[in-house]
């Protein structure tokens, strides 16, 4: 199978350089050009870029700034630093972001083709990489899910026919069964509704909702769990009317995976759940905070990318693959929102939805 053409993206504000690097690539890649950072972003959130090469020294936005808002949009996209001047700061910076390389001006024909080259199998080997990985994770997921629930099925069967023969410890057994398997079904599920977010084969499916209801809905879902931890879960809803446009499901999955973390890592205190309208602004906040065992600044990061808590020493008696920050954080970005993490080891943490009331709302964000 012929491989597609990989994609070019030249940023540089000097036209000179820009169009010789222009013509080097133009018969083997597709190409394209900007002249300032926004310029840039605007191409690389709506065209598929595989290597961007970056003059660093640009106006209104330094090419620093744009290599960290490339990383941050799509960590795999490579990025060659094209310069006339070096800098041991910037350098460092770069570093810390992963760029592939440096050349500087004027640059050798032979040595910025050979690395674009390399910089493109790169690119491809990790996307190769992360195909298969969701692929097993597809594939291992369904397999699972089906012997899953027929035990749940045929547990449950048992459980009611035999619920006047059975003893106790019997009974306590069946109930364990139901419990775990529906817990690793759960699992299961999230590592399917995550991989097919990261494939982009979810939609979303919007109507108007009323967004308190959605909150008070999923306190009352966890309220047992908090109570028989002796936490008490609060609810402030600051307006009556919290009317949105949005995929209900699919928020309240993000509240439910909120929660579910905030009562599961909290062993002692409260937990409290608010929604208001954000200020300045026309989106809804939702904000979850708690007293739990908190996380330093590294362990946020790494929670966020999923399949991993935080500090496995710390959090080692806590079960779980570490999903349900990242599912929340990619179903909010799906609906067009926002969430931030705040956290302190061992004070808490406090996490707020920002969602337009909206989709697409271009002031949703705006202070």
């Amino acid at each position: 199978m012929v491989e597609e053409r990989a994609s070019l993206l030249i940023v540089d504000d000097e036209r000179g350089p820009a169009e010789s690097l222009r013509m080097i690539f133009k018969p083997s890649y597709n190409v394209f050009t900007a002249s300032s950072g926004p310029q840039a972003l605007d191409i690389i959130r709506s065209t598929p870029i595989d290597v961007v090469t970056l003059d660093l020294r640009m106006p209104v936005m330094s090419g620093v700034e744009v290599m960290e808002h490339i990383k941050a949009f799509d960590p795999d996209v490579e990025v060659i630093i094209v310069t006339g001047y070096s800098s041991l700061d910037s350098a460092i910076r770069g570093l810390r972001q992963g760029v592939f390389d440096y050349v500087s001006k004027p640059f050798d024909v032979p040595q910025i083709s050979d690395l674009v080259r390399r910089a493109v199998a790169r690119r491809r080997a990790n996307q190769r990489t992360r195909r298969m990985k969701e692929d097993f994770l597809a594939n291992l997921s369904h397999e699972l899910r089906t012997p899953l629930s027929a035990i749940i099925g045929y547990s449950a069967i048992l459980a009611e026919e035999l619920e006047k023969v059975v003893d106790e410890d019997q009974r306590s057994a069946l109930e364990r069964i139901q419990a775990n398997s529906a817990e690793l079904l759960s699992l299961v599920e999230s590592v399917l509704l995550l991989t097919a977010i990261d494939s982009g084969d979810v939609t979303l499916n919007l109507e108007r909702t009323d967004l308190a209801e959605i909150v008070r809905h999923a306190a009352d879902k966890f309220q047992p769990a908090a109570a028989e931890k002796g936490l008490l879960l609060g609810v402030d809803i600051a307006l009556a009317d919290l009317s949105v446009v949005a995929d209900t499901e699919k928020l309240e999955r993000v509240l439910w995976a909120l929660l579910d973390n905030a009562v599961k890592f909290t062993q002692s205190g409260m937990i409290s759940i608010a929604a208001r309208r954000a200020p300045h602004t026309t989106a809804i906040e939702i904000e979850i905070a708690d007293t739990g065992i908190g996380m330093d600044h590294d362990e946020i990061s790494r929670v966020m990318e999923g399949l991993s808590q935080a500090d496995p020493s710390s959090r080692r008696r806590y079960r779980g693959l570490g999903l349900g920050l990242r599912i929340a954080t990619r179903l909010t970005e799906l609906m067009g929102g926002q969430l931030h993490v705040a956290s302190e080891r061992g004070r808490g943490t406090r996490v707020t939805l920002t969602i337009p009331t909206r989709p697409g709302s271009p002031n949703a964000f705006l202070h």
